[in-house]
């Protein structure tokens, strides 16, 4: 029997909740200059002037590169807009120059969660898909404010648990032990395509002893809080067994149920 582990990277999406501010970098000599702009621009935004605020913010940019308020605000306008793809692409822009900034993270996560309700909302089939919002660095000047760093850090251990989780129910899978793999899910789970829940486990069992051997890698395994006690996890999964051998990529989506994550769907994703 052969097991064989995932050496895939584990990508965290983590989605903070605090609300942000930038510092500016900007030389004395063009700062009356920069301060009329972002103001030009924040009047724009009031009045609903979005394509004012675009333009402007947009050759702020050329401008001033480097500038997380101007790539903020210019995300946020995009948002606006419901140009959400064009959002993303400035913000992660922006974080690549500095990844620690939260306050972009959080604009950015709102539409990384927003894609993901909009694409699997059979998981939130009696919760309304929540809309990215955005917000506005309010000041040129202000100064920056990092999140706490228990939150941080709380949100990071939900999502290394399921990480952590994640192999543990691939190992059980790879071994064939039924009882383990069975209790990674609720306990009243039945996908679609059976009546029950015994019935689903039924064939589970099946697939699991029949063959004399099975082998499991995940690859691009990216983890995502949807919600605070809703995490989902996609990943390629390549199957091998000595029967049958595929290719797929998967998503499970994990609730915390009385402090114990368990899988309560898994789909096949096809795109």
């Amino acid at each position: 029997m052969s097991v064989q582990k995932t050496s895939s990277l584990i990508v965290l999406a983590v989605t903070l909740l605090l609300p942000f501010t930038a510092s500016t970098n900007v030389w004395a000599a063009d700062s009356d200059t920069y301060q009329e702009q972002f103001e030009q621009a924040a009047k724009a935004s009031q009045s609903g002037d979005m394509e004012g605020v675009i333009s402007i913010l947009k050759s702020m940019l050329k401008t001033y590169p480097q500038d997380l308020a101007v790539s903020n605000n210019l995300a946020v306008a995009y948002i606006k807009k419901q140009q959400y793809k064009k959002a993303q692409q400035v913000l992660e822009s922006a974080l690549d120059g500095d990844p620690r900034i939260a306050s972009l993270r959080e604009n950015l996560n709102q539409i990384y969660a927003y894609q993901a309700q909009l694409a699997y909302q059979t998981v939130f089939d009696k919760t309304e898909i929540t809309l990215p919002k955005g917000q506005w660095i309010l000041s040129a000047s202000s100064d920056l404010k990092t999140p706490e760093k228990s939150q941080l850090k709380q949100v990071e251990r939900h999502m290394q648990t399921v990480a952590d989780l994640v192999e543990r129910w691939r190992a059980s899978w790879a071994s064939q032990n039924l009882s383990a793999y069975l209790g990674f899910y609720v306990s009243a789970y039945t996908p679609e395509g059976y009546k029950t829940h015994q019935a689903w486990a039924d064939s589970r069992k099946g697939s699991l002893k029949r063959p004399s051997y099975i082998k499991i890698q995940l690859d691009k395994v990216q983890v995502v809080p949807l919600t605070a006690n809703t995490i989902q996890v996609t990943f390629w999964q390549a199957y091998e067994s000595n029967t049958f051998k595929d290719k797929i990529r998967k998503k499970l989506v994990w609730q915390k149920q009385d402090k114990t994550w368990k899988i309560v769907q898994e789909d096949v994703i096809y795109e």
